[in-house]
């Protein structure tokens, strides 16, 4: 009987996916300890809890992207030491691409949402909201679908579900129906959302989706974490390209 295909691994989390990138940058400037890391982290404004950076530095060394080892203090007891591997470099490259395009996502609804109000989102928010949970209780790529289906509530005043997936397209966002739908479902629980069954004169019936006025008020706020991740990413690609152009230029110079 044949062994059951192994499912593909599972994409980390946006937020996640820019903690293990800053790790993995960090370490491409040498080998270096928790604490070190977690300090060069807080200069870049990024401050994150130590479990938190201690279990993902577990993550990258049970992959082989980083090893491990422990050495001797001349100031206090042992601590563990980080280097990054081959395979680190291979997914520090992969997890840039996959940021660059979180990027351009996010830059596409911010450009909508201007047009529709024809301001700029509040800023406020320092780049340590895109590695933390948001403040609604969705993750980085649910509050950005979130912010898409308000912002085309807003626009359309009321539509269905066919209708928003239709809108997404229009815009060149790519969501998958199921997510989509969860979405809903968690900005109705919100209150942001409201819904209700209505008569189609050319089939069943649909469920209508209205913006509440709880939803507009978050709806900036929403747009404001967004500008907080994007500039978060956007930072990281700074540092990113600018380490890469350090190393063409040191390597064109050997």
């Amino acid at each position: 009987m044949p062994a059951p295909a192994s499912s593909p691994p599972r994409e980390p989390r946006a937020e996640t996916a820019l903690l293990l990138a800053w790790l993995l940058l960090l370490l491409d400037d040498g080998e270096s300890y928790g604490r070190a890391l977690l300090r060069n982290l807080g200069e870049r404004g990024l401050n994150v809890e130590s479990h938190r950076a201690y279990r993902v530095l577990r993550t990258l060394d049970h992959k082989g992207a980083v090893t491990s080892h422990w050495t001797v203090s001349d100031t206090g007891p042992q601590r563990r030491s980080y280097g990054l591997t081959r395979t680190g470099r291979g997914m520090l490259a992969n997890l840039a691409d996959s940021i660059r395009t979180s990027l351009s996502r996010q830059e596409r609804f911010l450009e909508a949402y201007e047009r529709r109000h024809g301001r700029s989102p509040a800023g406020g928010k320092d780049a340590a909201t895109a590695l933390g949970a948001a403040e609604s209780g969705l993750s980085l790529g649910r509050e950005l679908l979130a912010g898409w289906l308000l912002l085309l509530l807003l626009d359309a005043d009321e539509s269905y579900g066919y209708g928003l997936r239709r809108a997404l397209d229009d815009h060149g966002v790519s969501a998958d129906p199921g997510a989509m739908y969860r979405v809903l479902r968690r900005l109705e629980r919100e209150g942001w959302v409201g819904s209700g069954w209505a008569r189609s004169a050319s089939g069943p019936r649909r469920r209508i989706y209205r913006l509440t006025a709880d939803g507009r008020s978050h709806l900036e706020e929403l747009a404001s974490n967004i500008v907080a991740a994007r500039d978060g990413h956007a930072g990281f690609l700074h540092a990113y390209e600018h380490r890469s152009a350090t190393d063409a230029a040191r390597h064109g110079d050997a």
